[in-house]
């Protein structure tokens, strides 16, 4: 997969919309995206290694603040924290590339359904635990 897909891909995920408004926090992007590659097998590429319980990646840490800093997502500031949507330009990005959206579309609602209601802590424990059947 390319950065662009992958990129297109994360924009997708961060533009499905819940009944909670507050969904996309840096935490529940992450997990999803590592859910997606992990449970969904959308071959994203990230390496991720376990670090204080938890399944990180620097990788992805960096390919979200690239995304960031390149403009296709934006960081806006709620009584929640961040929020993490997709901007003019990325939503851009989305509408030039349907492709890669409709290749993946299933696989990206069927994480939006395990993520959207599940507290912090039970992601964490949720990704803990498929890291541990999937170790890399």
């Amino acid at each position: 997969m390319t950065d662009t897909e992958r990129q297109i891909v994360i924009l997708a995920l961060a533009n499905l919309k819940s009944d909670d408004p507050n969904l996309w926090g840096y935490a529940r992007l992450r997990k999803a995206i590592f859910f997606l590659q992990k449970e969904e097998g959308v071959p994203l590429g990230f390496h991720f290694q376990l670090e204080r319980e938890r399944p990180i990646s620097p990788q992805l840490q960096i390919f979200l603040e690239k995304m960031k800093y390149e403009g296709l997502l934006k960081f806006v500031e709620t009584p929640h924290g961040y929020r993490i949507r997709p901007s003019a330009k990325g939503k851009k990005m989305l509408e030039d590339n349907p492709g890669v959206v409709a290749r993946y579309k299933q696989e990206i609602q069927s994480t939006l359904n395990k993520v959207e209601h599940m507290t912090l802590t039970e992601l964490r424990l949720r990704s803990l635990d498929v890291f541990l059947k999937n170790p890399e």
